[in-house]
């Protein structure tokens, strides 16, 4: 009975196929190729040892709840919600070769050796070697990515709860400052209307004095009743009091 691959590695097997038979392939197609296919990179002789160990990457992924998730246009082993760059490949070694004149270049002289590579900027890799081959190392692999993938989670995790704490830390703050500035603006406007009340009370007492005055000296007059109209209009005005 034919070996029945997961989904996605037999719809990878058919897409490198089809490449396969093309003798040039755009980079438009590499991107379609890494946002939608598993990166496997090797020439078609390794490729069934290769599409096995994804199968059974893959295959022990979904038994433990995790799974392949492909994002800008690469494709990640997701665990606990933190992605995980993959690739595996074909390793090429290089050499560094002196000319006459003492230059050094570099070429790549390809292997039979299969190399599978975990995380991007910084990847940890596993390959062939003479006493161990990479399927061997399947178990580390899965270990090594989930220990970094829950380390990666309980971080997010701790951060999230510790801006948690700072944003309701932060809106205490805020608060208690919107009270204490009520808080100032009341007792601001109690000073000030008690001010200005005292100040009425000192402009009604010069004008009764100011108007006995003249009333005593005969010297009231329309103009003064019109300015003491006028006076005890405005102290009524400052006078927070007034009309309560």
């Amino acid at each position: 009975m034919p070996f029945k691959y997961h989904p996605l590695v037999q719809k990878t097997k058919v897409e490198l196929e089809r490449l396969d038979k093309q003798k040039k392939i755009s980079w438009e197609e590499w991107q379609k190729f890494g946002s939608q296919f598993l990166p496997i990179h090797t020439e078609p002789k390794l490729r069934k040892r290769a599409l096995k160990f994804m199968d059974a990457l893959i295959r022990k992924l979904e038994e433990n709840n995790h799974s392949i998730k492909f994002e800008y246009q690469d494709c990640h082993i997701e665990m606990y919600g933190v992605l995980t760059q993959i690739n595996l490949r074909q390793k090429y070694f290089r050499k560094r070769i002196p000319d006459s004149r003492g230059y050094v270049s570099n070429s790549y002289e390809k292997s039979n050796l299969l190399e599978f590579q975990a995380g991007s900027a910084y990847f940890k890799n596993w390959i062939d070697k003479k006493t161990k081959t990479l399927e061997d190392y399947l178990q580390a692999i899965y270990d090594y990515i989930e220990k970094d993938s829950k380390h990666t989670a309980e971080c997010w995790e701790r951060n999230r709860i510790r801006q948690e704490q700072e944003e309701a830390q932060r809106k205490i703050e805020e608060e208690k400052a919107r009270l204490e500035a009520i808080e100032n603006e009341k007792f601001n406007k109690l000073i000030i209307d008690a001010e200005n009340h005292n100040t009425a009370n000192i402009i009604r007492s010069y004008l009764k004095t100011y108007s006995d005055k003249l009333t005593r000296s005969n010297n009231f007059t329309s103009n003064t009743e019109e300015y003491l109209f006028w006076a005890n209009k405005k102290a009524d005005e400052l006078d927070p009091l007034n009309g309560i």
